[in-house]
């Protein structure tokens, strides 16, 4: 007996959300992850005990750069912390649930593109659930889906999908020669939305003249609608290469743009012509040892031949892009899929000043792949009917589903994640860093604890790796520190010595400023090496105004000399030459705590800038 349509799309609807449910449920008991800690657990401003207007005000300027950047997904931490705390179980429920509602989306969306006539013939709803199925609970999204700061990208495709849904819609509206505007509209309205979790909602109209370049091609009943809607994209395209051309891409080409990273532009640009086949690679075959999670260790292309690879992936990807555009017409959702995944890569593989590698970039990109080798499964000829296809398919959405579980259940055992990260990815600092770390937890800081010794022995292996960060140093001399363990001057000195080499990118200077941190609270750090180091750190170039306003403190507080701190504060506000308020807070407090000396200099320094012209509290 055959199911009537609406009742098989409920039942497959809800399949859908019980098995994705199923393949993530064992990761729900793993721990926080990398940024979730700078971004969630000790970022104050989203720790809110309550649900309020106040407190959600503070989170959705929690984010950093930027005053209101990501409210939205900052705001939903401040709700998760109001109920669960620092708990991450309820961080990555809620990361699932926000995936399970994208997978119903991602579902709707194949099924509205299957039943355009363009798609071709033979769709049934149980493809569309099929594609959403694999979608969903493939092994590349579980860290996208367990990793809490990437509820971000997850919360941002929510808005995505359905401004995609809204397009499609009024798009057929236009088609059927009835008023489709408002949709349009609403579709651009809810792409805004999406950008207030993460810019990558920004792509939503590349996604959208892909649509047009394939499955719609700019139909409409109307001979004006589809003239205005090619008008409209063309003249979009152009004043989104003129801003690329002229306001991007400058700041990114000036000398010392890359000057945090271990690589230039170019050097960022020819890498992802490897990255972008090695993502394809991951889709095709997500084998657990290529799932690294990490990639602070993957290698930088210098050049077309260094190494080859990158020349090959560069044949590869015009020829696909090629294909792409051939196929537009004769395969359209085949091309959609290729153009799906190159679009979603626009903004992470382009000039920004980012990292070279992440998972969660191909969070949407995976939709694009598997639409375009589903309608190459539907074109190849069976002779004996479809069964055998159906058979095939069926394997490797089983095989997918138990490789994410096992992934899931990885991350759900916080030794066991860290383990398995070092052990298929030796060469990884952080995935060193975070077994390290871990050791010494669970040494209890007892230096007779095999752990302890555990712990320094991996602190000391990621230290002597090829261009590792100081953090390793870091970790070596905190642990001794606060187990009254002698502090061995190699650590000092090799830190040292990486602060004034190495480009200077947040783990040098996270690394210098926890140090800093841990010695106000209390524990006993060599201060003459503390300062010579903070010292390095501030040499190598502009810092943020609040870094030397803290070595100013420290320079009174425990080394006693009165100069520094006249010239850190003064500088503090250098750095800082338009914020009164903050002259005026500075001066303030020291004047406060008795040290005039310093306020007045700093005074002095403001008034000759302009910020000042009476003292804090004379009118």
């Amino acid at each position: 007996m055959k199911l009537p349509s609406k009742y098989l799309h409920s039942l497959l609807a809800f399949l859908l959300v019980a098995l994705t449910a199923l393949v993530y449920w064992p990761g729900l008991s793993g721990s926080f992850i990398f940024d979730d800690y700078p971004n969630i657990v000790t970022n104050s401003r989203v720790h809110a005990e309550v649900v309020d207007l106040p407190s959600l005000r503070t989170a959705a300027r929690a984010y950093e750069p930027g005053a209101y950047g990501r409210p939205l997904a900052m705001m939903s931490f401040a709700v998760d912390h109001a109920i669960g705390g620092k708990d991450p179980w309820i961080y990555k429920f809620t990361s699932l649930l926000i995936h399970l509602v994208n997978t119903l989306l991602v579902f709707w969306l194949v099924k509205r593109l299957m039943v355009s006539p363009r798609a071709g013939p033979g769709w049934s709803t149980t493809a569309a659930a099929t594609i959403a199925l694999i979608w969903a609970a493939h092994p590349l999204q579980v860290s996208s889906v367990l990793y809490v700061v990437q509820r971000m990208e997850v919360l941002s495709l929510t808005f995505v999908l359905l401004a995609l849904l809204c397009y499609l819609h009024g798009r057929q509206l236009q088609i059927d020669g009835r008023r489709g505007w408002p949709w349009l509209a609403g579709s651009a309205f809810l792409a805004g939305i999406g950008m207030l979790s993460k810019e990558t909602a920004a792509l939503f109209p590349a996604f959208a003249l892909s649509l047009e370049l394939t499955i719609l091609q700019f139909d409409a009943r109307s001979l004006r609608t589809s003239r205005l809607l090619k008008t409209t994209y063309l003249a979009g395209a152009i004043a989104g290469a003129a801003v690329f051309v002229f306001w991007v891409l400058p700041p990114y080409m000036a000398p010392h743009a890359f000057d945090g990273r271990d690589f230039t532009l170019y050097e960022r640009l020819l890498t992802q012509l490897r990255v972008l086949p090695m993502y394809l690679g991951q889709m095709l075959v997500p084998l657990p040892s290529s799932l690294t999670f990490y990639y602070d260790a993957y290698a930088k292309s210098t050049g077309w031949l260094h190494p080859i690879s990158t020349l090959w992936g560069g044949f590869f990807l015009l020829a696909l892009l090629s294909t792409a555009w051939w196929l537009r017409k004769r395969m359209p959702l085949t091309a959609l899929g290729i153009f799906w995944f190159f679009a979603a890569h626009l903004l992470t593989s382009n000039v920004f000043n980012l990292e070279l590698v992440f998972e969660h970039r191909n969070y949407f990109a995976l939709l694009g792949v598997l639409l375009a080798l589903a309608d190459l499964v539907r074109r190849i000829p069976m002779r004996d009917g479809p069964a055998l296809k159906y058979v095939g398919v069926g394997a490797i959405a089983l095989c997918f589903g138990g490789l994410a579980m096992i992934r899931s259940a990885t991350w759900g055992n916080e030794l066991l994640l860290a383990t398995d990260l070092v052990s298929i990815n030796p060469t990884s600092q952080r995935a060193s860093s975070d077994l390290a770390t871990l050791y010494v937890g669970m040494s209890d800081s007892n230096p007779d604890s095999p752990f302890y010794s555990l712990g320094q022995q991996e602190f000391e292996r990621g230290s002597l790796m090829p261009n590792s960060s100081p953090l390793p140093e870091h970790g070596l001399i905190l642990m001794a520190a606060t187990t009254g363990q002698p502090v061995k001057a190699e650590w000092w000195d090799r830190m040292e010595q990486k602060v004034r080499s190495r480009p200077i990118g947040p783990q040098e200077v996270i690394a210098v400023r926890a140090l800093m941190e841990q010695r106000y609270e209390g524990v006993e750090l060599d201060d003459t090496r503390l300062s010579r180091l903070y010292s390095a750190l501030l040499a190598r170039g502009p810092m943020p105004p609040q870094m030397y306003a803290q070595y100013g403190d420290f320079a009174l507080k425990y080394l006693k000399d009165e100069a520094l701190a006249d010239h850190m504060f003064v500088t503090a506000i250098e750095r800082n030459p338009d914020d009164a308020p903050y002259a005026q807070k500075i001066i303030s407090i020291l004047a406060m705590e008795g040290h005039s000396r310093q306020a007045n200099a700093v005074w002095e320094r403001a008034s000759s800038l302009g910020l000042l012209k009476n003292r804090p509290g004379e009118h």
